[in-house]
């Protein structure tokens, strides 16, 4: 079943990045992913679990304007959440490791 969960996820990211194939849509995703591990880090550092909602806020703001203002679609957010959330992620982790470009060109190609 984890196996299967798995080869879903790897087989979704590429739509997830021609879905986020617009580069100020991508700054946006990487803003709020920054706000978001860094709330969610003070959330239970500091401990203030106020952080927390902040975290899911900034999370949702910035990728929603990037959506809107840059890629002009709508998220797949509604119909697949869990695997969105861990496709963020790993855009997220491809951004910093600077493999984003690679992996954009390939599903670019399979589109």
């Amino acid at each position: 079943m984890l196996k299967s969960f798995f080869a879903e996820l790897n087989a979704f990211y590429p739509s997830y990045l021609r879905a986020h194939s617009d580069r100020g849509n991508q700054v946006f995703h990487f803003i709020g992913s920054i706000f978001f591990y860094t709330f969610l880090l003070l959330a239970f550092f500091l401990p203030n679990y106020w952080f927390i909602g902040i975290a899911i806020f900034t999370g949702y703001l910035f990728p929603g304007i990037g959506h809107r203002f840059f890629q002009h679609n709508e998220s797949f957010r509604s119909s697949k959440p869990v695997l969105c959330v861990l496709c963020a992620a790993r855009l997220f982790f491809d951004t910093i490791t600077f493999r984003i470009q690679k992996k954009m060109n390939t599903a670019m190609i399979k589109e």
